[in-house]
């Protein structure tokens, strides 16, 4: 009765053990899923954000252009310059 009773604690510690891996294994899968996509989610990120900076770069270099012809212009315009 004894062998039996300790028999049957062991079947049960194996099974409640095999429970946690198998539970154990399924968030691993989860998490590593979730990991995967927060990687692909700031790749995108990322690349958004390079591609922000380029643009912000040639708006930069637009402002400059569009500042030195309103000068070109203003100084033109100022008496005393000739007016063709």
């Amino acid at each position: 009765m004894v062998l039996l009773a300790a028999w049957h604690g062991f079947v049960g510690n194996l099974f409640v053990t095999s429970h946690e891996l198998a539970a154990s294994r399924e968030e691993r899968d989860l998490l590593a899923a979730e990991v995967e996509r927060l990687r692909t989610q700031l790749a995108v990120e990322s690349a958004t954000r390079s591609e922000l900076e380029k643009q912000v770069a040639e708006l930069n270099a637009q402002v400059v252009d569009l500042n030195r012809q309103v000068e070109f212009l203003t100084a033109r315009r100022r008496p005393g310059s000739s007016t063709h």
